[in-house]
């Protein structure tokens, strides 16, 4: 790392014509083949061998003298090599120095003056993993680097006539309360996921002019609402794609399965068995075309038999669909905890949050505050005064259905939750907490919480199925993939590859071989190169004005 150093700081050289915007081609996606040998090889602080080909060389280059640029590059191509190329070089020719905190609560003092942001914890969590110990501090979500807080506004009312209390989240750092200016570097790790309103909360925030390198993949999901900035940056700074995919890269099925998707090649119905890679990939066809309830049945039989089989882990693996309502992530959740609930004779718990009605038990898989956890365990709260909720009964189904109509809420129950409210009967609002307290273990960091909001309740949601939309910057070690007719509005190439590329180790993809086609064939982003992609977005610049601020002049 030395010499390369060395040879960076010695560099006087423009930027490449190589790296100008509009001007970086992607090479055909119908030819992926391993990578050329390296251009470049140095070593890291640990003395681990860490190799470059010539475009990452150039990208580090390009970074280590204070460029705000941008990389980009698919699956396989060695994106997170370079940034610790760039996070390392950084630090150790000193242009990012020691960050002093200025009071930001979430950057420790004494660390280096980079930041790595993300919009998602899942995409923060993967990041940490891929850096040093004493940068990990300095990765960090979007909003916790804005200090998003709930804001409490006064407000007239014309319907009700009168002043009444809104509630918005809204960032603590801004233009009067600015972030440290010792940030000298600001890395925008999964730009794809990062909005417009986003990044200009950020500019705004910044009463410096510090460096910004924005890393992700076009081919991913924009953002649910609104474009992403990482098209739009294409057309201004300084781009490096990444088209090589590495040797071991290729090694993976799922890989070679998104390169495909990327290429435009649609799958035929009789190369569907060619893609069976026992063990890594599975294209699992419908037999027939069925409807959206038809099919989320299919699909709950598929993981009941794969569960008692021992082919699907509810803790380790992930389901990801399109959607969340018909057949989408509510129903089969539902479907899924049901019957992993009957299989260790789980007690099922109807929660009461407002006026909304939950069921869960002990060993439920959860998402809190976008992060996995378990139920560990579920207790009456003492202070709630709300409608009784059904008794606590492995006949009772994550529907709110009991199986049977012999077991029903006891008179000693009903006591019982009389009695708690008795005892605690000048304690505080009780409008606002749930009908029970349940200790969540998180995963990530076996930290254990208790929550018995009925506003933290209302925001919990079960596990085993995602959206793919919410699976960005995630990864697991095996994912089951359905795709179904009712989905074919969302279904786009974009979609189809982020799915894909969420696998590790093992994928399957069960679908409809016409929408899995034309899914392919549609994009939500034009452009099989990166200047075609540029263009696109320069389209949008010229015809809608409003754009234009993030092109230029957007640091103050």
């Amino acid at each position: 790392m030395a010499q390369l150093l060395a040879k960076m700081r010695a560099s006087k050289i423009p930027v490449p014509e190589s790296v100008s915007p509009l001007k970086t081609t992607i090479v055909s996606k119908e030819d992926i083949s391993p990578s050329p040998e390296s251009a470049s090889q140095t070593t890291d602080k640990y003395g681990n061998a860490i190799t470059y080909n010539s475009k990452q060389s150039e990208f580090i280059s390009l970074a280590l003298r204070g460029a705000s640029c941008v990389l980009i590059g698919a699956a396989g191509t060695g994106k997170t090599t370079c940034q610790k190329g760039v996070t390392q070089g950084l630090i150790s020719s000193g242009f990012s120095g020691i960050l002093q905190a200025e009071g930001h609560k979430h950057l420790q003092s004494e660390t280096p003056g980079i930041v790595i942001c993300a919009y998602t914890r899942r995409a923060v969590n993967n990041i940490r993993k891929n850096v040093s110990l004493d940068m990990q501090a300095n990765c960090i979500t979007i909003h916790k680097l804005l200090e998003y807080a709930p804001v409490y506004n006064e407000i007239w009312s014309d319907e009700k006539g009168e002043y009444i209390t809104k509630m918005n989240f809204e960032p603590g750092r801004n233009a009067n309360n600015p972030l440290p200016s010792s940030i000298r570097t600001l890395i925008f790790e999964e730009s794809s996921m990062i909005g417009l309103d986003l990044y200009k909360e950020v500019i705004d925030a910044l009463p410096h002019n510090p460096q910004l390198i924005f890393l992700g993949d076009i081919q991913q999901l924009p953002p649910v609402f609104g474009p992403a900035v990482l098209g739009f940056k294409l057309t201004s700074l300084p781009t490096v794609e990444l088209t090589e995919v590495y040797r071991q890269a290729l090694e993976s099925p799922i890989i070679r399965l998104a390169h495909r998707i990327l290429s435009a090649k649609a799958i035929p119905l009789s190369e569907y068995q060619d893609w069976k890679v026992p063990g890594a990939l599975t294209l699992h066809p419908w037999k027939k075309r069925i409807d959206h309830f038809n099919a989320l049945k299919t699909a709950s039989l598929f993981f009941r038999s794969a569960f008692d089989s021992g082919n699907y882990s509810p803790e380790e693996d992930m389901i990801l669909i399109p959607f969340n309502k018909a057949f989408g992530t509510d129903e089969l959740n539902k479907e899924i905890a049901d019957h992993l609930a009957k299989k260790r004779g789980a007690i099922v718990h109807q929660v009461i949050a407002g006026f909304n009605k939950h069921h869960f038990s002990i060993g439920d898989k959860v998402l809190y505050d976008k992060e996995d956890a378990i139920i560990e365990d579920i207790s009456y709260n003492p202070i709630y005064a709300g409608a009784i909720p059904k008794t606590a009964s492995a006949t009772l189904d994550y529907w709110g259905n009991e199986t049977d109509i012999s077991v029903g809420t006891s008179e000693d129950d009903v006591d019982f939750m009389l009695s708690q409210v008795a005892k605690d009967s000048e304690s505080g609002d009780r409008v606002r907490v749930a009908s029970h307290v349940l200790t969540l273990r998180m995963q990530d960091s076996d930290q254990t919480i208790k929550i018995d909001k009925a506003a933290d309740i209302n925001s919990l949601i079960l596990g085993y199925a995602l959206t793919v939309h919410k699976s960005q910057g995630s990864e697991w070690r095996k994912v089951f993939v359905c795709f179904h007719n009712s989905h074919a509005t969302m279904i786009q190439r974009e979609l189809l590859y982020t799915a894909i590329t969420r696998a590790k180790e093992e994928l399957y993809v069960i679908c409809e071989p016409d929408t899995f086609t034309k899914g392919i064939e549609s994009q939500r982003v034009k452009g099989n190169t990166l200047a075609e992609k540029a263009d696109f977005f320069k389209g949008k610049i010229d015809s809608g004005m409003s754009y234009a601020w993030v092109t230029e002049g957007d640091i103050k």
